[in-house]
């Protein structure tokens, strides 16, 4: 059996090796339950890193501060990592590449184990990274390699990435729902009926 971990301190266990898309209306309730899973692996020596706009990794410092967690300290010290700036991410720092931004997961995860941690929690708004660059097309194609690399059983990597429902169509929905095992809604991970593995 898949060993599971505590996916938010309110209980739910997730097995480790977890892909799993949020699509939602508006980001806030997603920050509240990425702020409260990021909470449960900072607790089990786990590293959590957000890939996001500003705005959206302020909610999640301002949630973790008021449940007590030393967010100055947790990003200095390489517990918590935020990528606000998607450049970074971009191949040449101006084109989303599938292969790039695999290879980026894979040194971040393999950074996280050299170090000592105990695995990484990732959560990463997908379309924010893509947007209006050239490749901003081949998102699926980065879902499908992503599942590989995240969904497997026994690797401590757990990734949610976030899609908002408003800028997709039915289509995309569906496509997205097929890449990925599970999906968060309000709060709750939930096995998802439309993956296709």
């Amino acid at each position: 059996m898949t060993k599971e971990i505590l996916f938010t301190e309110e209980g739910q266990m997730v097995g480790i090796g977890a892909h799993m898309c949020a699509m939602h209306e508006g980001v806030g309730g997603v920050l509240d339950t990425l702020s409260r899973m990021f909470l449960a692996g900072l607790r089990q020596n786990e590293r959590c890193a957000y890939i996001a706009p500003e705005e959206s990794v302020a909610g999640v410092r301002r949630s973790l501060e008021e449940a007590g967690v030393d967010v100055a300290d947790a990003e200095s010290g390489g517990s918590l990592v935020f990528i606000t700036e998607r450049e970074q991410l971009l191949k040449d720092g101006a084109e989303f590449d599938p292969d790039y931004l695999i290879e980026a997961i894979k040194n971040l995860f393999g950074q996280t184990m050299e170090v000592g941690y105990t695995g990484l929690r990732l959560s990463a708004d997908v379309p924010w990274i893509s947007r209006d660059v050239p490749g901003e097309d081949r998102i699926m194609e980065f879902e499908a390699m992503a599942d590989e690399v995240i969904n497997n059983p026994g690797v401590p990597l757990l990734a949610v990435c976030q899609y908002r429902l408003s800028e997709l169509d039915p289509e995309d929905s569906l496509e997205i729902l097929e890449r990925h095992p599970l999906t968060l809604v309000g709060g709750q991970v939930y096995v998802n009926d439309k993956y296709a593995s």
